[in-house]
């Protein structure tokens, strides 16, 4: 199922979410950044799990009067060097327009052996999208290479495309496929291309 809340609709709703916490170890408290944070499900969801987690959004419309979700840019997370035990991007990542500047930042502001969590669609064909509501899709190699070259080291890969397709169903079965492709900006053609996936990446911050 694709997660709705606060009109936050992704792949897998929170199973993947409490995948990659439970992954990463995090003790109680731990400081987690959500990157792209939309309205905030995810930080209420961390927060309630005991977790003090913090949002940033560039768009100013989805911040509210909640003094953990912040508006500012990823490429400029306005948080203390080694603050944070986890920054997570929830398909944010591909949206970002300078990721090198992002993952750059991430490393600065997580703390020593801190966690990166990307969930994120990824090309299992050819890498013909870039632009549209779904952003830029790459390969599975391209997003790792690119964390590795940003001083990251991958520990976990794990594949959800069945989420991914059962919550592009249910679009298309609610909204018609016109409305749904004319959301993603992309063609039927450019998407069976592209085999679009969806994964789990964790990494760690090397030290």
């Amino acid at each position: 199922m694709g997660c709705t809340v606060k009109n936050i609709r992704r792949p897998g709703g929170f199973e993947i979410t409490n995948r990659a916490i439970s992954f990463c170890s995090f003790s109680k408290g731990a400081k987690i950044l959500d990157l792209g944070c939309g309205q905030g499900a995810t930080v209420d969801h961390l927060t309630n799990q005991g977790y003090e987690a913090f949002g940033i959004d560039s768009n100013p419309a989805n911040i509210s009067s909640q003094s953990n979700l912040i508006t500012a840019s990823a490429e400029s997370i306005p948080f203390p060097n080694s603050s944070m035990d986890g920054i997570m991007m929830e398909c944010s990542f591909n949206l970002m327009d300078d990721q090198e500047a992002v993952l750059k930042r991430c490393f600065e502001v997580l703390k020593p052996e801190g966690w990166l969590i990307i969930s994120v669609m990824y090309a299992r064909g050819k890498t013909e999208l870039s632009n549209g509501s779904i952003g830029r899709i790459e390969t599975k190699e391209d997003i790792l290479h690119k964390l590795e070259a940003n001083n990251f080291c991958p520990e976990l890969f794990e594949d959800y495309s069945n989420e991914l397709r059962t919550m592009w169903g249910q679009m298309i079965f609610d909204k018609g496929a016109r409305a749904f492709y004319c959301e993603l900006g992309a063609s039927p053609e450019k998407l069976k291309t592209a085999k679009c996936g969806y994964c789990l990446i964790v990494a760690k911050k090397c030290s």
